[in-house]
């Protein structure tokens, strides 16, 4: 995305691919005078740095997620990643260039380092001239658990993403669509099958709810990466009654059907400050269960399960599947075109305080 912006701000890295978030914040921004550009391609050494200095030099570095340039396992070689990732963005600041970050996570998923990866975090967190979080709940952790400065920290609420996915089909449309009974209880698990994303756990505890499910069915729809965890879904899921496993690549065009589909969203996440498909349920006004973290305390129209342990799990499902339906129209605040603005806002802040 390029243009005639007063103010010119690198968005990195570049994960729109998988995730429409940065293109729908990018496309808010450029009315508002910010032209978001992004990465080409990926420099090694020093690849924010060198990406700096390719071109113009734009005035706001805006870091999403910073687990990109760390990149190894190992836990030697994540190691100097780390360094050198500090470096790199110490380097950017250097030259001229604000740093503003998006915490979306504490730290890096499935990470097999978490404790470096917070050591990471919290010097990440006093390089930045701002940090934005999703919610109240992000702030605090980010506050507590990263030693940053409040007065730095600014909520803005996650964006929608339903202008990506369009509206919602009536239930039995959706239903008839998938393939699914029309009048039968259904939980669903939507997203990328990952160990942290809780599908195993979720397996347990609709094992272990047995006849107090009734006749309530579970589907569990998204890509696993991971062939090995794969597997073990699988293996799990294929004992289990009343299981429904599509693995694989969502298409766009089938969210809504899924979202219309379902009785209620099951996302038992190991930890999170963000999550886009909380939003993304919300927007269909689907209920949720999620477990207790900082990033569900503000979620709506949410059942909250105290851990992800079958016990509480699996009554939390059953709460929620008697919940109605919320109003299938988004909340205003996290309409694109007032998070922009906040995010305009948040880049004046960060630059002012580099004069």
């Amino acid at each position: 995305m390029t243009g005639g912006g007063d103010m010119q701000v690198r968005a990195a890295p570049d994960w729109r691919q998988g995730n429409p978030y940065q293109q729908l914040l990018a496309q808010a921004l450029s009315p508002l005078g910010v032209d978001v550009t992004f990465p080409c391609g990926y420099r090694r050494g020093l690849p924010l740095w060198r990406d700096l200095r390719s071109g113009p030099r734009p005035q706001i570095l805006h870091l999403h997620w910073p687990e990109a340039y760390l990149r190894r396992t190992a836990p030697l070689l994540r190691a100097a990643y780390v360094l050198r990732t500090l470096a790199d963005l110490a380097l950017v600041k250097r030259g001229g260039t604000r740093l503003v970050w998006t915490a979306h996570n504490l730290t890096g998923h499935d990470t097999a380092t978490p404790r470096l990866d917070l050591v990471f975090a919290r010097r990440l967190a006093g390089l930045a001239d701002r940090i934005i979080t999703h919610g109240d709940g992000a702030r605090d952790a980010v506050v507590d658990r990263l030693g940053a400065d409040p007065a730095r920290i600014t909520v803005i609420p996650h964006g929608t993403f339903r202008d990506v996915y369009g509206p919602a089909p009536d239930r039995a449309t959706a239903r008839a669509a998938l393939g699914l009974d029309p009048d039968l209880p259904l939980a669903l698990f939507f997203g990328m099958i990952r160990p942290y994303k809780g599908v195993l756990p979720l397996l347990d505890a609709w094992e272990a709810l047995g006849t107090r499910r009734g006749a309530a069915q579970l589907m569990i729809a998204g890509e696993a990466p991971d062939p090995t965890h794969a597997s073990a879904v699988s293996a799990r899921a294929q004992h289990l009654p009343q299981v429904r496993l599509d693995m694989g690549k969502v298409p766009d065009d089938r969210v809504p059907l899924l979202l219309a589909a379902a009785d209620v969203l099951v996302l038992p996440f190991a930890a999170s400050l963000t999550s886009g498909t909380v939003t993304l349920a919300q927007d269909y006004g689907v209920p949720v269960v999620v477990p207790r973290t900082p990033g569900t305390a503000e979620a709506r129209n949410a059942v909250i399960a105290d851990d992800t342990t079958p016990g509480p799990l699996g009554q939390a499902i059953l709460q929620a599947l008697a919940l109605p339906r919320g109003p299938r129209t988004p909340d205003p605040a996290t309409g694109w075109d007032r998070v922009a603005a906040q995010h305009r806002a948040v880049f004046e802040q960060a630059l002012e305080a580099g004069t």
